[in-house]
């Protein structure tokens, strides 16, 4: 590695702790209340701890915390959970575009840490290429800090007697739909997000959670789909005449 290599790495990673920290301030609480949700739940300070450190997927975890019982209804917490992280899958393959100069095992390591802020920030990257650098400054920041106010969340979450008087029940939306509207520059950004919501909310008044958030993804890849236009097709060149 030349010492230009060496510089570059370093203000990559750099980068991504920085653009990282605004993030911190939905992340922190949302993962107190996740914390505090759980210890209510009676489960234990150090499984607590694990589902953070193991599942890493806020949105799930919560969903797994609504299903919560004893004994865990097993198989219809792990239909749930699949069913909100099938974006996972779409995540996954619009980053491995960008992730084809890594190895193997260092990009299944990554997609392990892939949340959403990390996706939008990543995407929002080169559109050929992410730096493996960048990748890792933000996920040594929000891991961290998720499982620091999980902790927190676990042992003092109690002392939060009403957790609407400080709007702490609503972060979970206003989280989504402030990385959605980082991608309201897209093209047909309108009309995508408009056919996800509506399928999402029909969804959801007839089927019931958590199908909905799987359903308005699969309605947001078709609506793209249908809006992508043809690349016209490039003429042949003209053929030369001989002797011209």
């Amino acid at each position: 590695m030349t010492p230009s290599d060496s510089s570059t790495r370093k203000a990559h990673f750099r980068q991504g702790m920085t653009d990282i920290l605004p993030v911190l301030v939905s992340a922190a609480p949302f993962g107190v209340v996740f914390g505090a949700l759980a210890a209510e739940k009676g489960i234990p300070f150090d499984q607590i701890l694990a589902m953070s450190g193991l599942m890493y997927a806020g949105a799930s975890q919560m969903v797994a915390l609504e299903l919560w019982g004893f004994p865990p209804p097993f198989w219809t917490i792990v239909l749930a959970v699949l069913a909100v992280n099938f974006r996972h899958i779409l995540y996954s393959a619009s980053l491995g575009r960008k992730m084809r100069n890594w190895p193997v095992s260092r990009r299944f390591f990554g997609f392990g840490f892939m949340v959403d802020p990390v996706f939008a920030l990543a995407d929002a990257q080169s559109p050929t290429h992410l730096s493996g650098s960048y990748y890792a400054g933000m996920t040594v920041v929000l891991y961290p800090l998720w499982l620091v106010s999980t902790a927190i969340g676990a042992l003092f979450g109690n002392l939060i007697r009403d957790p609407q008087v400080w709007g702490l029940d609503f972060i979970l939306a206003a989280y989504f739909t402030v990385l959605v509207m980082g991608f309201r520059s897209r093209p047909n950004a309108f009309v995508i997000i408009l056919a996800t919501s509506l399928v999402a909310v029909l969804v959801y008044l007839t089927l019931g959670p958590p199908w909905h958030v799987a359903s308005g993804g699969v309605a947001g890849i078709l609506a793209a789909a249908a809006l992508v236009k043809p690349k016209p097709k490039e003429e042949p060149d003209a053929v030369v005449e001989q002797g011209s």
